[in-house]
């Protein structure tokens, strides 16, 4: 995990969304699923307390907020997802970073669903690029890294 600091935080934010970078103004499942498309492509960080046109909200936070979130994660993902997570402090405002690698073993799937990032929104997959998905993943694989 890279730890951020609030100017780095910043600079991501006046960047805006990208194929790695989510905002949500608040922790929910459409997180969960942005996670899923994040770990089903190149990976990627959901910035929540940030609105959609990047302008900085917060979160309150209770003392078990990101360990709660980040189990919801991990039991709504199969295989499990478990985010790195880091809490920012911008403008007197609480943000939290959840972040994932792209997955080594894909599709990832949440609550049966399957998601991958193509530029700056989720796609559902259908049947045929899951297999695609799948069928890669065994491929790229190097003779004896089972």
């Amino acid at each position: 995990m890279i730890t951020m600091n609030s100017d780095k935080l910043f600079e991501i934010i006046q960047q805006g969304e990208s194929e790695s970078v989510e905002f949500k103004t608040r922790f929910n499942d459409e997180s969960i699923i942005t996670l899923n498309a994040f770990a089903n492509s190149k990976g990627g960080s959901v910035y929540i307390g940030v609105s959609d046109n990047g302008k900085i909200i917060g979160v309150d936070l209770h003392a078990e907020s990101i360990v709660s979130w980040i189990n919801e994660v991990k039991h709504k993902t199969e295989p499990s997802i478990i985010p790195d997570a880091e809490e920012l402090s911008l403008d007197g405002k609480t943000v939290v970073v959840l972040s994932v690698k792209e997955f080594p073993v894909k599709p990832v799937a949440i609550q049966g669903r399957y998601y991958r990032r193509i530029l700056k929104s989720n796609h559902r997959m259908s049947p045929g690029e899951i297999s695609d998905l799948y069928l890669k993943t065994f491929i790229h694989q190097k003779p004896g890294t089972n």
